[in-house]
C-alpha cells in the first residue's frame, strides 16, 4: 500500500506528523512531497532512517500569484503520478484545494483532505476572500464526480460548518482528532506549585492566536503584585504573514522586562521549555485542533484556552483547564489569577490533563484510526 502525504513545508511535516508518519510506515509504504531545499542533513536522516520517502517540490511563491499555483499543480501532477500512488493525503485547507484539483486529473485510489483548521480568513467578508471561497466551493463540489475522496476535520465544529456551506457531505467526512500524541515521549510530570508559577503562550507571533489579549492580561496581573509569577512567549515572528502583529508590538516582547521571549523554538527544545512552564495559555480564535495545547497536556500542565471551535476540545471545564471568552483580556486574567490563588488546581488540573492524552488522542489510538480509514474500515 502506498500512500503520501503532501504539505507545503518540511518543518510543518515534523512538527506535526512525522510521529504519526513513523508509525504508518510500520505497516504501509510512506511517502512525503514538501520541500525539502533548507533542511538539515540530520533532519533528512530522522525522516528516512524510518523507510519514509521524501520528494522535494519547489513551494509557491507570491500568495495570490495565479502563474505559480498553474506551475505548483501541474509539478505536483507530475510527481503524483510518477510514483504512482495510491492514497493521497493533503495536509492543511490550502493544500486541500490544489489537491482536489489534481485528484480530478489523476487516476488514484482516494484522497484524503486533511483540514487542519479553517484560518483566520475563512469567515472574512473582504471581496477577495468572498470570491476565494467561492472558487473553493466549486473546486471541492467537483470532487463529487469521481467520490474517491474524504475530508477528514479535527474537530466537529469544522465538520459542520463545510457540511453547512455545501462544501462537503456527510458521506465524505469524518473527523479523526488530531494526529496523536507521543505519551512515551512526552510523559507527566508533576509541577511544584510552591515556586514561581510559569504562564507560557506558545504558537505563531499572530493575531488570531490571541498574543496581544495575553499580553495584556499579564500586564494586568502585575498590576496586582503578585510574586512569584512568569510570563514566556515561545513563537516564530514572521512579519510577510498578513494576520502578523505589528513590528511595534514584537518589540514589546522582546524588550519589555515582563516577559521572557523565547524565540521559536524546534521540537526537541518546545518539549523542555513545556516541561520548565507551568500553565499553557492559547487565546486562540479558532483552531483545528491546537497540538502545543495537547502536548502541554500531555506533560501535566493545566490549560487556559479560549471558547472556541477545536480549542474546547482539548478541554474539560474545571477538570484539566478554563475556557475564557474570546478576545477578552479580563477573563483570561482572572483565569491565570484563579491559579495563582487555587495553587492546588495546577496538580489536579495537570493529572487530568495527562489521563485526558492518554484516554483520547495518543499515537497508538490515532494511527489506528488512520489505519482503518485505508483499509476501508469504521473509524472508532
Amino acid at each position: 500500500m502506498k500512500i503520501c502525504f503532501v504539505v507545503i513545508e518540511l518543518d510543518y511535516f515534523v512538527s506535526h506528523r512525522l510521529d504519526l508518519a513513523k508509525n504508518l510506515a510500520k505497516l504501509c509504504e510512506v511517502h512525503v512531497i514538501t520541500n525539502t531545499e533548507n533542511a538539515t542533513k540530520e533532519i533528512l536522516q530522522e525522516i528516512t532512517c524510518h523507510g519514509i520517502l521524501l520528494h522535494h517540490l519547489q513551494s509557491r511563491k507570491g500568495s495570490l500569484n495565479l502563474l505559480g499555483y498553474l506551475k505548483y499543480l501541474i509539478s505536483l501532477r507530475r510527481l503524483i503520478k510518477s510514483l504512482k500512488l495510491e492514497y493521497i493525503f493533503y495536509v492543511t485547507l490550502e493544500m486541500s484545494i490544489l489537491g482536489a484539483i489534481v485528484n480530478n486529473t489523476l487516476e488514484v485510489k482516494k484522497s484524503f483532505f486533511l483540514i487542519t483548521g479553517l484560518g483566520p480568513f475563512f469567515f472574512s467578508k473582504k471581496p477577495k476572500y468572498l470570491l476565494y471561497r467561492f472558487i473553493k466551493k466549486i473546486i471541492f463540489t467537483s470532487l463529487r464526480i469521481k467520490k474517491n475522496y474524504l475530508f477528514i476535520f479535527q474537530n466537529n465544529d469544522d465538520l459542520r460548518i463545510f457540511l453547512k456551506k455545501s462544501l462537503s457531505q456527510n458521506q465524505n467526512s469524518t473527523v479523526i482528532r488530531g494526529n496523536g500524541i507521543n505519551i512515551d515521549k512526552l510523559k507527566y510530570c508533576k509541577r511544584d506549585s510552591s515556586n514561581e508559577i510559569i504562564f507560557l503562550f506558545a504558537s505563531k507571533l499572530i493575531y488570531s492566536k490571541g498574543i496581544i489579549e495575553f499580553m495584556n492580561a499579564s500586564k494586568e496581573l502585575l498590576n496586582e503584585k503578585y510574586e512569584n509569577i512568569k510570563f514566556k512567549i515561545a513563537g516564530k515572528y514572521d512579519p510577510s504573514n498578513p494576520d502578523s502583529i505589528s513590528r511595534e508590538d514584537f518589540k514589546i516582547i522582546t524588550t519589555n522586562e515582563y516577559f521572557e521571549y523565547q524565540g521559536f523554538l524546534d521540537t526537541e527544545n518546545m518539549q523542555k521549555c513545556l516541561y520548565h512552564s507551568t500553565i499553557l495559555v492559547l487565546p486562540s480564535y479558532g483552531e483545528g485542533l491546537p497540538k502545543i495545547a495537547l502536548e502541554a497536556a500531555a506533560t501535566g500542565m493545566p490549560l487556559i484556552l479560549t471558547d472556541v471551535r477545536g480549542c474546547k476540545d482539548c478541554l474539560i471545564e474545571g477538570k484539566n483547564g478554563l475556557l475564557v471568552s474570546i478576545k477578552d483580556p479580563d477573563d483570561i486574567k482572572n483565569a491565570m489569577k484563579k491559579f495563582i490563588v487555587q495553587k492546588e488546581l495546577i496538580n489536579a488540573y495537570g493529572r487530568s490533563s495527562s489521563k485526558l492524552i492518554s484516554e483520547q488522542f495518543s499515537l497508538e489510538m490515532i494511527t489506528q484510526q488512520f489505519h482503518n480509514l485505508l483499509k476501508n474500515k469504521q473509524i472508532d
